[in-house]
């Protein structure tokens, strides 16, 4: 699918609340964006947790298990996997990590916040990035509508509401 992602308006504060709440201990963090199968709707939110993640000032990290995990939950749920975002402490670019050790998946889409200790709470101030044709390009930013939000929490041990 090409088509711009649909996300809930409260997303955007909740993602940079999340951010924030890392940036201020001076690390990265991330999670990923689920739609229901056959949408560009996005519904839940995931975030990292603990058990099987990295985080660093130049690192975010998800060990395979706890991928295996909340990809396993979006089977379940009858969701698919979008997107990913993660922060970084200055500017919003793919870094060489990001470009070569994300996930490059044919139109998977990875957004990146900038300023991690006081990101933007608008999807508009993020950079967006889709892989197609073996590379990343620059995508469009999601629209927003108003919708329901589920928040989860996603680590090695599995998956909960948050």
């Amino acid at each position: 699918m090409s088509a711009p992602l649909t996300v809930p308006r409260e997303i955007s504060s909740a993602i940079a609340d999340e951010v924030r709440r890392y940036g201020k201990m001076n690390v990265e963090t991330g999670g990923f964006l689920l739609a229901p199968q056959g949408t560009e709707a996005v519904s839940t939110v995931a975030f990292a947790s603990v058990k099987g993640i990295v985080r660093h000032r130049l690192r975010f990290q998800i060990s395979e298990i706890a991928l295996d995990r909340l990809f396993g939950f979006a089977e379940s749920t009858g969701c698919w996997i979008p997107a990913q975002f993660h922060s970084h402490a200055g500017c919003a670019f793919l870094s060489r990590t990001d470009r070569e050790h994300g996930l490059r998946v044919p139109g998977f889409i990875s957004a990146v916040i900038p300023d991690f200790a006081d990101p933007p709470a608008e999807v508009t101030a993020w950079t967006w990035w889709r892989f197609n044709q073996g590379d990343w390009a620059p995508a469009s930013s999601p629209h927003t509508a108003k919708r329901d939000l589920r928040q989860v929490i996603f680590a090695e041990e599995g998956i909960h509401d948050s």
